[in-house]
């Protein structure tokens, strides 16, 4: 991905051509790791935001509202305290080396330091700085005093990391072992590339110039480079781009190449930092995604390019299609770990639970006892050493040695076994209805993980973490899933607002001769589909003696044609457990005949009625969007 040093040092300029000198209207955070600056210009809304995600850290000037926190973290409140109100002062990048002989507008390394102007609690003007450390999963946003001091991190540092403690001194320096190529000289450049080459020798691999290039040089990545390289080689040897990859580079580039490729990088990146430049910031889709962007189109760049006005504009858009992915990737990564967490916690209780229950295998023993003593013991001459020797008229009359607590009465020991004996009766009775809860979650998480696997949609991933919510005590407790909890409360808090209403968000399709199929991938859209949605005459499928989605066709099966009751089943089939099989067996009904089960799983009912069909596992038709 092509966020580099020199993407950021003109999306700068163009951010700072609209933020500079402005006051800080609002500062809040969308997440536990972005800060937004709320900027208000020319009866204008702009958001700037600095967004330290591991997936994709980045900065962004936008027109859009984002949803924010219900509760600010502290980080937000501390940036409120000293930023709100104040000025946006200057925007630059720094360098890690610092060299007094350099230019600082030179710089490409991917640190951004925000300059704000401030009244503080005395009444004093007082300046306060932002660092914003893009590097990856070891990203991080810093706010300091005038004298640089650390005031706090957006995302606290382990404690061996001196370098970001609160109240130490801010430094940069030796953060990154790049160099800035600007400040490099052709010795130095031409070193890098020898020393490159015989450690590739050396350890048998192939030299690749343009990750040279990049690992050794702040701020550029490694497709800029490489559209540069093939440029270069392009121009000077006469030879079709199409046949230039990196074994043919090696054998093709001299030593004097190299010297003129450095030069022709540094001429390069200096047009692109002029005043004059004129950027054509496009994004390269591929296969209807987005893959790459830049601040112009790379020779790399292969499938559908989208080319827009602004960098900002360009990088939003890449970002909200990006992220969209991203995001549901990272919860479904969630999720995985939710179920297994919950896994884990319901077996160690089901654990609690039997021990519980194997410890009342002897309470009928002690209803025994209190039967005996309060037939016998009043016989002194059967207490013998504190103990009670009798028949046992309930095991053909066998000798039993009953302990009798001498100190208290007859008929207290009576009641004292039989108080044994109710206790543990009511804790067996206890530990098999938790026994038989416990199972029945474990069944039902069961089929949440296989709801998992066949969901694709952010609204499915929504669904499911919905209904381990409502299902599952055990996961109130778990941090990942606060957001969803405070959506459940709005909803319950504001029944009659639309915008709070559960959207199950059915998966509609059309069978070839046009008729409806609806298909719910998770639980809760198969009991909303199947019992809200479905009419009593609709014909039901799902895959036989497995978990998997309930599909619905509009219509008695009676009145179906043939392909579309294969076109059902397989989807049927294909959304279930039996996915990956070469056959699978589908039972159909009628809506009517299906009855729900108190107790169990959302989705789950039983029919004895049916016609079983055997396709094969396939999508056979399009989802109407």
């Amino acid at each position: 991905m092509a966020y580099d040093g020199l993407f950021i040092k003109l999306q700068i300029k163009e951010i700072s051509k609209i933020v500079l000198n402005e006051h800080i209207a609002k500062i809040t955070q969308a997440s536990h790791k972005e800060v937004d600056f709320h900027i208000r210009k020319n009866n204008k809304n702009y958001i700037l935001r600095l967004s330290a995600n591991p997936n994709f850290p980045h900065i962004l000037l936008s027109n859009n509202d984002f949803t924010n926190l219900n509760t600010p973290p502290s980080f937000c409140m501390l940036l409120r305290k000293y930023l709100q109100s104040g000025i946006i002062k200057n925007i630059i990048q720094v360098g890690c080396k610092i060299d007094n002989n350099f230019d600082n507008n030179m710089y490409l390394e991917r640190i951004v330091k925000f300059e704000f102007e401030n009244i503080n609690e005395n009444g004093d003007i007082a300046n306060y700085f932002i660092y914003f450390e893009i590097m990856g999963k070891y990203s991080n946003i810093i706010i300091t005093d005038e004298n640089n001091i650390i005031i706090d991190t957006l995302i606290k540092t382990n404690s061996e990391n001196e370098r970001l403690k609160t109240k130490n001194l801010y430094s940069i320096n030796e953060i990154s072992t790049k160099t800035e190529i600007l400040n490099e000289n052709d010795d130095g450049f031409m070193k890098a590339i020898n020393d490159e080459i015989a450690l590739t020798i050396l350890n048998n691999e192939t030299f690749d110039l343009s990750t040279t290039i990049s690992k050794k040089y702040a701020g550029l990545s490694k497709p800029f480079i490489l559209h540069l390289i093939i440029l270069y080689l392009a121009s000077k040897k006469n030879i079709n781009i199409e046949n230039l990859n990196y074994e043919h580079i090696n054998r093709i580039i001299s030593e004097e190449d190299y010297k003129q490729l450095f030069k022709f990088i540094k001429q390069t990146i200096l047009d692109i930092m002029n005043k004059n430049f004129k950027v054509q910031p496009v994004i390269n889709y591929k296969y209807d995604k987005p893959s790459d962007f830049y601040l112009f189109k790379l020779i790399t760049y292969q499938g559908e390019i989208k080319t827009y006005d602004t960098i900002n504009e360009c990088l939003e858009q890449f970002v909200e299609n990006k992220y969209e992915n991203i995001n549901d990737s990272n919860d479904e990564k969630n999720l995985n770990s939710i179920i297994k967490s919950l896994y884990s916690k319901l077996n160690k209780k089901l654990t609690i639970y039997k021990n519980n229950l194997s410890k009342c295998d002897e309470l009928e023993k002690y209803k025994t006892y209190a039967e005996l003593i309060s037939c016998f013991g009043y016989n002194k001459e059967k207490i013998k050493d504190g103990s009670l020797i009798c028949e046992d008229y309930n095991n053909d009359n066998r000798i039993v040695s009953i302990p009798i607590d001498e100190t208290i009465t007859i008929s207290q020991n009576v009641e004292k076994y039989y108080d044994r004996y109710n206790k543990l009766k009511r804790t067996k009775e206890n530990a098999e209805n938790l026994i038989l809860e416990t199972t029945n979650k474990l069944e039902h998480l069961s089929t949440i993980e296989n709801s998992l696997k066949i969901s694709n949609d952010k609204n499915d991933l929504y669904l499911i973490k919905e209904e381990i919510l409502k299902y599952f005590d055990e996961a109130n407790k778990i941090q990942i899933l606060s957001k969803q909890k405070s959506d459940i409360r709005n909803r319950k808090n504001y029944k009659s607002n639309k915008s709070y209403k559960l959207n199950y968000n059915i998966h509609h399709y059309k069978s070839t001769s046009g008729i409806d199929i609806y298909l719910g991938k998770n639980n809760l859209q198969n009991e909303y589909l199947t019992f809200t949605i479905a009419n009593s005459n609709d014909t039901w499928l799902h895959v036989k003696n497995a978990t998997g989605s309930h599909v619905i066709i509009k219509k008695p099966y009676e009145e179906l044609d043939d392909k579309t009751l294969i076109e059902a089943a397989s989807l049927a089939a294909y959304f279930s457990e039996k996915k990956n099989e070469t056959k699978a067996t589908v039972d159909y009904t009628l809506r009517k005949e299906l009855k729900k089960v108190k107790g169990k799983s959302p989705g789950f009912c039983i029919y004895h009625k049916n016609y079983s069909i055997n396709v094969k596992p396939e999508v056979l038709i399009k989802e109407i969007k």
